[in-house]
């Protein structure tokens, strides 16, 4: 079997909270968001024989309690992933899935499936915004993407699937200074999935956007929101959900203490 495959990160504590994993990027996806910093694998395939993402995962096993796909969009391939997703489990190492929620079958496979631990949903906008959710994933200016409507209505399949299943999983958005990611647009999307976190417990990631390699060379130049600013996002996100963290190239991964900020 062939895998579109893009790139490999040996070890890494940041992709998976509290966990050392080895992170395999897929290269493909049905989105062009124009912050995109992984574009490059998202069009030029580089097809490889799966027996080699096999022996990464092996050189990364003795350090490592876990692996991560990523991409791109990792469940564009879905018998790549399947395969791999078992060859980690067989392992012994636990599975998380980067995925932006267009795939809600496959996601729900996965998880009956047993080959798959924690999900990390990317939400974009918010999740009944049809012309937000058009402008971060690049609608209208790639034929290639889908409709936005059906875009949401998948993302909501996907959140209620990994919710209703008891899955561990976590919500983030990629903040991005003028573009998605001002104080009122967190609190929107906040508000949005406010119903699945209060059921499940999971945790809001609001992810700092650093787009200097980003897709369009019009958005290089975005100076990222500092730590203060994301702390102050974190706040308006709080006013709808209760576990909010922020992830910034400062400080990494952190979960944001209200009665002290």
């Amino acid at each position: 079997m062939d895998v579109n495959y893009g790139d490999v990160i040996p070890i890494s504590t940041i992709d998976w909270h509290g966990k050392a994993s080895v992170v395999l990027f897929l290269r493909g996806c049905p989105f062009r968001c124009p912050y995109c910093h992984n574009y490059e694998i998202l069009t030029v395939p580089d097809m490889v024989d799966v027996k080699e993402l096999e022996k990464k995962i092996d050189s990364s096993s003795l350090f490592v309690s876990s692996v991560v796909f990523s991409g791109g969009e990792p469940l564009a391939q879905k018998n790549a992933l399947i395969h791999l997703a078992s060859y980690a489990k067989k392992k012994d190492l636990l599975v998380g899935i980067h995925t932006n929620g267009y795939y809600p079958d496959l996601v729900e496979e996965l998880i009956d499936s047993g080959l798959v631990d924690k999900f990390f949903i990317d939400v974009k906008a918010p999740l009944d915004d049809p012309e937000m959710c058009g402008k971060a994933i690049g609608y209208g200016e790639y034929s290639v993407v889908p409709d936005p409507p059906d875009v949401l209505e998948n993302i909501r399949r996907a959140i209620s699937i990994v919710t209703d299943k008891g899955m561990e999983y976590e919500l983030r958005t990629t903040a991005i200074r003028g573009f998605i990611g001002e104080p009122e647009d967190i609190a929107k999307i906040a508000s949005s999935i406010a119903p699945y976190l209060s059921i499940s417990g999971a945790s809001y990631v609001i992810q700092q956007g650093i787009p200097a390699n980003a897709m369009d060379e019009n958005m290089r130049d975005i100076v990222p929101f500092s730590r203060d600013e994301m702390l102050e996002l974190a706040g308006r996100a709080h006013e709808f959900v209760d576990n909010v963290w922020i992830r910034t190239k400062e400080k990494g991964n952190e979960k944001v203490n209200f009665k002290s900020n």
